[in-house]
């Protein structure tokens, strides 16, 4: 989807206005995850938002089993080179297309033929109709303990509506908006909570 500069301004200043820090979260989970996050940050010191992203990505992954990794769409290679290496099992990478139907039958059938995924990752190219068509395939398929990353989630109006679906959705019980990518998690204990945090 098209970055609309207008949308991601109006996204960014309601994220300021609402996001949280480390120490108001209540739930042990969410600080742990959130703390480690910021410490491996601090650690490795990126240099850029780019290498931010791909630290993040491979540390949400290994969050996970790992099994079974998915990064759909076109990324930098740094963000495929993290969960390359934090992958423990297979990493199916597949570009986004506008349909479904215009993937190649062995991409297709590689999504399908999954039983479960531990990890996806899905970049923002891709029209609203076909991150739809995905999420519907994709979500169903994730493991108990995964996580769905998407990125781009305040770019434009389709982006910003699939993310509020991600939110809405009975399988998903946490999500974390770090404003450039948002952190879904089908596993978490207490309510379900949709969190607005910086990094």
């Amino acid at each position: 989807m098209e970055r609309n500069a207008g949308q991601i301004a109006i996204a960014y200043l309601k994220h300021w206005l609402v996001k949280e820090d480390r120490y108001s979260q209540q739930s042990p989970f969410i600080f742990s995850v959130y703390q480690g996050a910021l410490d491996l940050l601090k650690k490795e010191k990126p240099s850029s938002k780019a290498e931010k992203i791909a630290l993040l990505a491979a540390y949400f992954c290994q969050i996970t089993p790992a099994n079974q990794v998915l990064e759909l769409g076109i990324g930098n290679e740094t963000i495929t080179k993290s969960l390359n290496q934090v992958a423990q099992g297979k990493l199916f990478k597949i570009p986004a297309l506008e349909s479904l139907a215009q993937e190649t039958e062995a991409d297709s059938q590689q999504i399908q033929d999954q039983q479960s995924f531990d990890f996806v990752l899905i970049h923002p190219q891709s029209s609203e109709n076909y991150l739809q068509e995905v999420l519907n395939l994709i979500v169903p398929r994730m493991h108990t303990q995964g996580i769905l990353l998407l990125a781009g989630i305040h770019q434009s109006q389709g982006m910003n509506a699939s993310w509020k679906k991600v939110q809405a959705g009975t399988r998903i019980h946490l999500t974390l908006d770090f404003f450039d990518f948002g952190v879904a998690f089908v596993s978490y204990s207490g309510p379900k909570t949709n969190l607005s945090l910086s990094y």
